[in-house]
């Protein structure tokens, strides 16, 4: 698991959501379709969610840790990688 954390963060071509200033709901609507198109293509992604409030960032790191196709999410001030499961 760490090799793979390890890699994912090294990669510069990782397909990356923005989402800070978005509202809660909004972040979580295109999330889901960000993880639908994305896991199907690749091993890992970038979301950036802002640091604000971070009530953007509680919200989006709740719905990725439960999210059956997420394996593991390594949270950085800002933003967090996720690793797709296989």
């Amino acid at each position: 698991m760490n090799v793979r954390i390890f890699a994912a963060s090294l990669r510069h071509d990782l397909p990356t959501l923005d989402l800070h200033g978005l509202y809660p709901s909004e972040a979580l609507e295109r999330l889901e379709i960000f993880l639908y198109t994305t896991s199907h293509q690749d091993t890992a992604a970038k979301i950036i969610y802002g640091i604000g409030t971070g009530k953007l960032e509680e919200a989006v790191n709740a719905y990725l840790r439960k999210h059956p196709a997420i394996d593991h999410v390594i949270g950085e001030t800002g933003y967090c990688i996720i690793l797709f499961a296989n």
